[in-house]
């Protein structure tokens, strides 16, 4: 289905920007993610893990450039964002910033402020 592989690159794109939001990216941090969309992701994981490379060793964008590209791409393909991707985007989110010295407020507001965005409740 296209759209599927940019809206996993969109997911990792997010759970970058959760990562580094609080005290940097973290190992325990790119781990869960990687681990996470193999599990999520299924097929299209490989799109995911090529776009957080991506970010973390060549373009590092800030977090708010970051956030708004990956906000950009899921407006673009919210007709595939169906409940399900919606709920595995979220729980990816949730366990990348449980995974390093659990929740911070920050990470908090990125997540609140991604379920706001996209209707999630």
């Amino acid at each position: 289905m296209y759209g599927k592989s940019e809206l996993s690159r969109a997911i990792a794109e997010m759970a970058y920007v959760v990562a580094k939001a609080h005290d940097g990216l973290h190992n325990l941090e790119k781990e869960a993610f990687f681990d996470l969309i193999s599990k999520e992701l299924d097929y299209d994981a490989w799109a995911a893990e090529s776009r957080f490379e991506l970010l973390d060793e060549t373009t590092h964008p800030t977090l708010l450039e970051a956030y708004n590209a990956a906000m950009n791409e899921f407006r673009k393909y919210k007709d595939q964002m169906s409940d399900d991707m919606k709920k595995k985007a979220l729980k990816i989110l949730e366990e990348v910033a449980l995974s390093h010295k659990g929740k911070h407020e920050v990470e908090e507001f990125i997540i609140d402020r991604f379920k706001r965005e996209l209707n999630i409740s």
